[in-house]
């Protein structure tokens, strides 16, 4: 069931749903880590997405590579069953990753609060 059409709708289905709610999880992450940072290097936030949205497109050329890599070295069967695994082996790497941007992020902004923050004037 898993490795044909009835797979790969169920999976769609899955996908629509999760997708919001990962993006409930991670926008207030980066949209806090954005307005400390730019307080503190006095850069506008726009800088800030742009390189968010440039590492995105370098996680997905690595996520297509692996696979492409898997399909060409292997088969396409094991590209299909092992490429998803491993990105998602990687992708649990970052709950780690967000914890300590989280534990940073609040120090910065207590610093931030207690400090006035300098003009440029």
């Amino acid at each position: 069931m898993l490795y044909n059409a009835t797979g790969v709708i169920i999976f769609m289905m899955f996908l629509l749903l999760a997708k919001p709610l990962l993006d409930l999880a991670y926008f207030p992450i980066q949209f806090s880590v954005i307005d400390i940072l730019s307080k503190i290097e006095k850069r506008n936030e726009f800088a800030y997405i742009l390189n968010h949205e440039a590492g995105l497109y370098v996680g997905r050329f690595v996520g297509a590579g692996t696979f492409i890599f898997l399909a060409y070295s292997f088969s396409t069967e094991v590209a299909l069953r092992y490429a998803i695994m491993l990105i998602a082996l990687v992708q649990l790497l970052s709950v780690l990753v967000a914890k300590v941007i989280i534990k940073d992020g609040k120090i910065l902004a207590k610093e931030l609060k207690e400090e006035p923050i300098q003009s440029e004037n």
